[in-house]
C-alpha cells in the first residue's frame, strides 16, 4: 500500500509539472489533439501507479514523447494554416446575415434546440436578433446581434465616463495580498490607514478589501454572527 502511495504521489507531481508546461489553454479550450493525449496520459498513469512491477521510467519517458509531440504539433500549427486545420476544427457559421444555415447544422451536428439555448445564455430571447452566430474552434458559440438589437454604447449616446480600470483584491478573508497592493501601486501602510479611518483596527476583521485604479474603495466586514460589524459595506473614494 505505502508503495502505491508513494508512486501516486510522484505521478501526481509529474503530471502537475506536465500541464504547467502544456499550458493554461488546454485547461479551458481542449482541442482534439489535447483530448486525445489526456485519454493516452490517464492510461498510462493508471498503470504506472497500480503495478508496481512497471518502473516509473516506463511512464515518465511516453509522457514527456507525448508533451514533446503536443509542443511540437502546437508550435507548427501557429505557423501552418493546413497544419491548424487538420489537428482542429474550423470556425462555422450557424447564422449568416439572420439566416439558420442549415447544412452547416447538420454538419457540426448542432441541434435547434441547442441553438436556441445557447442563444438564450447570450441574453437573447429571440433568433430573429440573431445577425451571426458562430460556432468557434474551441466549441463555444459567438453571437452578434443586429444593429438594432444591440445595446448601445456609452460613446454612442455621448455620455460622460471613466475607464475604472480593474478592481485589485488587497485583502481576502483577512490577508494582504501583496502583490495585489503593488498592482494597485499602494502600499500596506496606505491599506492600514485607509482600514483605521473606516474604524477597523485590524485585517482579521476584513473579508473583502478591493480598490481600482482610479483609488475607488469597496470594504465588506467579516460576518459575525450574521451581521455585518459596524458599518457593513463602505464604498469611498480616497
Amino acid at each position: 500500500m505505502s508503495t502505491i502511495l508513494i508512486r501516486t504521489l510522484i505521478v501526481y507531481v509529474f503530471l502537475m509539472i506536465a500541464v504547467k508546461i502544456m499550458g493554461k489553454r488546454q485547461i479551458g479550450e481542449i482541442q482534439v489533439s489535447e483530448f486525445v493525449i489526456t485519454l493516452l496520459l490517464a492510461e498510462l498513469v493508471g498503470y504506472s501507479v497500480m503495478d508496481g512491477d512497471i518502473p516509473l521510467t516506463y511512464m515518465i519517458v511516453p509522457i514527456i514523447t507525448l508533451l514533446a509531440a503536443e509542443v511540437i504539433t502546437t508550435y507548427i500549427s501557429t505557423k501552418n494554416k493546413n497544419m491548424k486545420q487538420i489537428l482542429g476544427p474550423s470556425p462555422c457559421i450557424l447564422i449568416e446575415k439572420g439566416e439558420i444555415k442549415q447544412a452547416n447544422m447538420k454538419n457540426v451536428r448542432f441541434t435547434m434546440n441547442e441553438l436556441i439555448s445557447e442563444i438564450r445564455l447570450k441574453g437573447y430571447g429571440d433568433l430573429t436578433e440573431i445577425d451571426y452566430a458562430i460556432l468557434e474552434s474551441n466549441g463555444k458559440l459567438s453571437v452578434i446581434a443586429k444593429p438594432e438589437y444591440k445595446n448601445a454604447t456609452v460613446q454612442q449616446l455621448n455620455l460622460p465616463y471613466v475607464n475604472n480600470g480593474i478592481a485589485h483584491p488587497i485583502v481576502i478573508n483577512g490577508e494582504l495580498n501583496m502583490q495585489s497592493v503593488a498592482e494597485a501601486g499602494k502600499t500596506s501602510e496606505w491599506v492600514l490607514k485607509t482600514l483605521s479611518s473606516q474604524g477597523f483596527d485590524s485585517l482579521g476583521k476584513i473579508f473583502l478589501m478591493l480598490v481600482d485604479d482610479t483609488g475607488k474603495v469597496f470594504i465588506q466586514p467579516i460576518i459575525d454572527g450574521g451581521k455585518p460589524e459596524n458599518i457593513g459595506d463602505i464604498i469611498e473614494r480616497i
